[in-house]
C-alpha cells in the first residue's frame, strides 16, 4: 500500500520543465522537477495504432455464450484508435479518466502498486479517424485519480508522494493547469486537503469540489483556491455535480446529494458497502443519477427525492473471467445512451430514452477488462488499465438529403442481409450488419456499418446516402464489386477492410463534398472505374 499522511489546507505551486532540443552536445537535459512536459506530437502519437480498428461487434447477453448478435443493431460503433498506455523509466501508467471539450480529449493516468507515478495526454480528436497527442505531463512523484476541463483549465484529482514532493503538506490534491490549443499553458498549481488521496474533482456553477478517500472530505475551492465549506466522509470515490446539486459516492454509505454551496445534506442513498479502494463513478443526466455500484451492476436514481428509478444488473457472467473482476467500475450517460464499465464483463450498452423501459442493446467486443469509459458526443473512450485507451466513436444517422431518402423505414432484420436480383430495397437510420449480399438494388439513407463482408453482384447496384463503414483492419474483410456493378457514395465513406474492382465495376461519387477512406488495399481490374468529385485522404485510390 502506498504510505500517505493526513495534513492541513496548503496552496503551493510547482514548476515544470520541458524537454530542451537546444543542448549543443546533444545531451539529454537534465530533470530537476517533479513534472516533465513533452511536446513532440510525432514521438507522443506513435502510441496511437489502429489494430482493432474497424466496425465494432455487440454481444447479445440474452444468449448464455454470449454469442455475437444475430440481429441488426442501430448503434453503428467504430473502433477508431488503440492508444498504448504510457512507460516512463520501465513503469507502465495506467489511464484512470477522460473528459471531452470540443476536439480534445484529456486523459489521466496513474500507476498500481507502490509507486506514485501519473500522466495527462492531450489528444486532438479533430479528425477522429486520425487522433493525435498534441501533449503530455507526466508527474513523477504524484499519481492522477481524475480529470475535469472546465473554460481553458484543467482540473486534476491527486495523490502526491510527500516524501519526494516538499512542497505540498497532503498526500491527497486538487492540481489546475491552464490549457490552451492543446498545449499546457501555465505552471502547475497544487492545493492540499486532508487524507491520502483526491479521489475525484467536478466544478459547479462557481466552486470546484473535491473529493478525498478513507478519512477524508469533500471540499469547495473557489477560483483563487482558497478553502471553502468542507464536510467530512469516509471513503470517498466520486463526485458528480448537475441539477444543481452535488453528489458524492462513498464506498461504505452510499450516495449523499449535497447543496453545492454550503455542502449540507439534502437526500442520502445507502448502499452496500464496496471492495476498499475500487474506482467508482457517478453520471448526472436530465434528472437522473447513475451510480456504479461494482458487484451490483448500476444503478439510477432521482435527483429529486433518491427514489430508485432501477437496478441495471451487469449483462453477461463470463466463465474465463474471476467473479472479483465482475464489476461496474464505471458508468457514463450521454444522449440517451448508457454505457457502463464492468470489468471483465466488458462495456454494456443500454437505451435510457425511455427511463421506464430501458433496453440493454448489447455487448462490446473489446479486449481487456473494463476499468473506465466516458461516452459524450460521438466519442467513446475506454480505459483497459494497463491495456491503454480504446477510442470509439458513434456514428450518428444523418438526415435524408434528396426525395428519395425521405419516408424509408428504418431496417430491423437480421444481421446478414441478402438482396436477390429483382428485388429493390431501401432503408434509413442507423443500422449494423455482418455481411451483405446484393443482387439487385439496395439504397440506404443515414448511418451504415457493415462489419464482415459486402458483395455487390453483377449488374447490382447499392447507393449510401450519408455515412458508409465498412469491415476490420487487417482482418480479410473485403467489399467486393462484380462486374459492372455499382456502389454510389453521396457522403463520407471509411473502409476498414479490402476494397475490389472488378472489371466494368464503378465507384461513383454523387454531388459535392464526398470523402473516402481506404485503410485496406485497393484493386481495381481493368474496365473498372472510379467517378465523380471526392477527397481520398489515404490516397489509395489514384
Amino acid at each position: 500500500m502506498k504510505k500517505y499522511y493526513i495534513l492541513g489546507l496548503v496552496f503551493v505551486l510547482a514548476f515544470y520543465s520541458c524537454n530542451d532540443t537546444s543542448d549543443p552536445n546533444n545531451e539529454e537535459p537534465i530533470l530537476e522537477s517533479s513534472i516533465i512536459v513533452n511536446s513532440d506530437s510525432e514521438s507522443l502519437t506513435a502510441r496511437i495504432k489502429r489494430d482493432n480498428s474497424g466496425v465494432v461487434a455487440l454481444i447479445d447477453p440474452t444468449v448464455p455464450a454470449g454469442r455475437l448478435l444475430e440481429v441488426a443493431s442501430n448503434i453503428p460503433l467504430v473502433m477508431v484508435s488503440q492508444v498504448d498506455a504510457p512507460k516512463f523509466e520501465g513503469k507502465t501508467l495506467q489511464a484512470t479518466h477522460v473528459d471531452i471539450d470540443g476536439k480534445y480529449a484529456y486523459v489521466s493516468y496513474n500507476t498500481a502498486g507502490d509507486t506514485y507515478l501519473g500522466a495527462v495526454d492531450i489528444f486532438d480528436i479533430t479528425n477522429i479517424y486520425s487522433p493525435k497527442i498534441t501533449e503530455q505531463a507526466i508527474f513523477k512523484d504524484t499519481d492522477i485519480s481524475s480529470i475535469e476541463y472546465k473554460n481553458g483549465k484543467l482540473y486534476l484529482a491527486a495523490a502526491v508522494n510527500i516524501d519526494q514532493n516538499t512542497q505540498v503538506t497532503s498526500p491527497a490534491n486538487l492540481i489546475t493547469v491552464s490549457v490552451s490549443g492543446g498545449k499546457f499553458s501555465s505552471d502547475f498549481v497544487y492545493t492540499s486537503l486532508p487524507s491520502y488521496v483526491a479521489t475525484d474533482v467536478a466544478n459547479t456553477n462557481s466552486k470546484t469540489a473535491v473529493t478525498s478517500g478513507n478519512d477524508g472530505v469533500i471540499g469547495l475551492f473557489d477560483a483563487s483556491k482558497t478553502p471553502g465549506a468542507t464536510t467530512k466522509m469516509g471513503d470517498l470515490r466520486a463526485v458528480a455535480f448537475g441539477n444543481n446539486k452535488l453528489a458524492v459516492l462513498s464506498g461504505t454509505s452510499g450516495v449523499h446529494i449535497l447543496d453545492p454551496n454550503s455542502l449540507s445534506e439534502v437526500i442520502t442513498i445507502p448502499l452496500k458497502a464496496d471492495v476498499a479502494g475500487s474506482k467508482r463513478t457517478l453520471d448526472i443526466d436530465k434528472d437522473n443519477l447513475y451510480v456504479s455500484e461494482g458487484a451490483n451492476g448500476a444503478g439510477i436514481y432521482k435527483m429529486t427525492d433518491g427514489s430508485l428509478v432501477q437496478k441495471l444488473a451487469i449483462p453477461i457472467n463470463p466463465d474465463d473471467v474471476a467473479a472479483s473482476e465482475i464489476v461496474t467500475n464505471a458508468v457514463s450517460v450521454d444522449n440517451n445512451l448508457l454505457f457502463m464499465a464492468n470489468g471483465g464483463a466488458g462495456i454494456s450498452i443500454s437505451d435510457v430514452s425511455d427511463i421506464a423501459a430501458i433496453k440493454t442493446l448489447g455487448v462490446l467486443d473489446l479486449d481487456g477488462s473494463s476499468n473506465f469509459v466516458r461516452n459524450e458526443e460521438e466519442f467513446v473512450f475506454v480505459a483497459t488499465g494497463s491495456g491503454g485507451l480504446q477510442i470509439l466513436k458513434i456514428i450518428k444517422s444523418e438526415g435524408p438529403s434528396d426525395a428519395a431518402c425521405v419516408g424509408l423505414p428504418n431496417y430491423t432484420g437480421t444481421a446478414y442481409l441478402n438482396i436477390n436480383g429483382n428485388e429493390s430495397v431501401a432503408y434509413s437510420g442507423s443500422s449494423v450488419l455482418k455481411a451483405v449480399n446484393i443482387g439487385g438494388s439496395f439504397l440506404f439513407c443515414g448511418s451504415l456499418a457493415i462489419e464482415q463482408n459486402l458483395n455487390i453482384n453483377s449488374d447490382a447496384l447499392l447507393s449510401v446516402n450519408g455515412t458508409f463503414i465498412f469491415g476490420q483492419y487487417k482482418k480479410n474483410t473485403s467489399l467486393n464489386l462484380g462486374s459492372f456493378s455499382t456502389l454510389q457514395i453521396r457522403g463520407n465513406t471509411v473502409i476498414y477492410g479490402d476494397l475490389k474492382l472488378s472489371s466494368g465495376a464503378t465507384l461513383e461519387f454523387i454531388g459535392e463534398g464526398n470523402s473516402i477512406t481506404v485503410y485496406g488495399s485497393v484493386t481495381v481490374n481493368s474496365g473498372a472505374q472510379i467517378i465523380g468529385k471526392f477527397t481520398d485522404t489515404e490516397g489509395k485510390l489514384k
